[in-house]
């Protein structure tokens, strides 16, 4: 049985003839809502007539300079007529209303392109398709078209933004100087930020071997298990169980290799099986999916989102380790700056988009190991592909340790505080939108993959 196409005729005309009649509302409707939106052929027509009439300047317009104008554009038979424009005019039962006729004009559109949309799917699903990623993707663009031309956000004035603002204003100043946004469990990067925001982007960027990992993880189990907060991790280069073990050995202090090879004294097991109830307990969710491509990250992010709604439950962060394991087969054939710059560009879209905070874990290029001394410190231009990342991110941070300033230089003596940096890293906030730069110290034990704070101050 065939689907008849969801439209009301009859609140199109009550809206065409409010414009008629109240010339002074028809801006507000011309922001709104296109021609195409309105399901008759005529009341498209007549509708085009009027916003053109309005946009030259004309500013009372009534049903006789509308027909005479679709006359001389020999559109007036196909309108209608002249009686049936009139007719419009003259039957308007509540012209106030037009906003509401406007919504539901255009409530009833989306589900029109919407049921147009899945039938264009249904028929190229049926045919062969050689490349699937290629496809989905395209059935993920025809939806987010019809999202984003559906619920873009609106030109406000800041007179329309004075309520939201002054909320804003109220929760900053009962926060008094403390956390505003989600607390990470690090002191001194908590103190720094005020917590994390809706809609950020933060890189967490270093060397190999530095804990990039590990300070992403231990973030999203501080956030789950202290907070009870959900987290999202999407992780492209470890599986799942290995995920589990390291947030399991950060919790409970047992080294992971130990664990791994099932070495656990008697005493601790009762207090490994509280760690992994714990991590069990939390809202951690893990993606492992090795070969994710930027827009299923997006489509998967946005459905996780809504089902948690469904469930009474909340969305608060989510993780990607690493960026540049992800890819965009579109932009690939670019380059790989380009297509790094558009995964970065899509993560920093999708932050907004689901309105959490996103941290990405990335890699840093090979330059910085071929600098000596206090220059191996690391610098924004380090990140790999660093253009469009420092460019996107609201945060950038490196984990560093200063030891490897040193480490080619023989027999470098250490002092008392080399010696006190040993165990410790120093993590560099080179950009910060929103607030200031610095850097601050975390002890770091990566034996039981945990980072934690520390006294030791720079």
């Amino acid at each position: 049985m065939a689907i008849v196409a969801p439209h009301d005729v009859e609140t199109e005309r009550q809206l065409i003839g409010a414009l008629m009649v109240r010339s002074q509302i028809i801006p507000d409707i011309d922001s709104q809502m296109k021609s195409e939106d309105l399901y008759l052929e005529s009341h498209r027509l007549i509708y085009n007539t009027i916003i053109e009439q309005n946009r030259s300047g004309m500013l009372d317009i009534d049903a006789i300079q509308v027909s005479q104008r679709l006359s001389d554009l020999k559109n007036l038979e196909r309108s209608g007529g002249t009686s049936y424009v009139m007719s419009l005019a003259q039957n308007v039962i509540a012209p106030g209303n037009a906003i509401k006729h406007c919504q539901r004009i255009k409530t009833l559109s989306v589900r029109r392109n919407l049921i147009r949309v899945a039938n264009e799917i249904v028929e190229e699903s049926s045919q062969a398709i050689e490349n699937e990623s290629s496809f989905l993707r395209k059935v993920e663009d025809k939806i987010l078209q019809i999202t984003n031309e559906s619920f873009s956000s609106e030109i406000l004035s800041t007179a329309e933004l004075k309520l939201e603002f002054q909320s804003h204003i109220r929760s900053l100043l009962e926060a008094k100087g403390k956390i505003s946004g989600l607390k990470t469990g690090f002191r001194d990067f908590d103190k720094m930020t005020a917590g994390l925001k809706k809609g950020e982007l933060i890189v967490v960027a270093a060397r190999p071997g530095l804990g990039k990992t590990t300070f992403a993880l231990n973030l999203a189990s501080n956030i789950a298990t202290e907070a009870d907060e959900s987290i999202l991790l999407y992780s492209l280069e470890m599986s799942q169980i290995e995920i589990m073990m390291r947030l399991v050995c950060s919790r409970v202090q047992i080294p992971h290799d130990h664990l791994k090879r099932g070495q656990v004294n008697a005493s601790r097991k009762n207090d490994l099986d509280i760690a992994i109830d714990e991590i069990c307990r939390s809202q951690i969710y893990i993606d492992d999916t090795g070969d994710l491509s930027i827009w299923e990250c997006m489509a998967r992010t946005r459905k996780f989102k809504l089902d948690m709604e469904q469930q009474g439950k909340k969305l608060s962060l989510v993780i990607v380790d690493y960026l540049q394991l992800m890819s965009d087969p579109g932009a690939r054939k670019l380059g790989r700056q380009h297509e790094v710059a558009t995964i970065s560009r899509c993560l920093k879209q999708l932050a907004r988009i689901v309105g959490v905070p996103l941290i990405a874990v990335s890699q840093m290029n090979r330059l910085v190991e071929q600098r000596r001394g206090g220059d191996k410190r690391p610098q924004l231009s380090d990140l790999r592909e660093s253009g469009a990342i420092e460019q996107d991110a609201d945060i950038v941070m490196f984990i560093h340790h200063d030891q490897q300033e040193d480490s080619d230089e023989q027999g470098a003596v250490q002092t008392e505080d080399d010696l006190a940096n040993m165990g410790t890293v120093e993590v560099i906030v080179a950009k910060h939108r929103n607030g200031p730069v610095g850097n601050f110290r975390l002890s770091f034990r990566p034996h039981i993959n945990r980072f934690d704070s520390t006294d030791i101050r720079i």
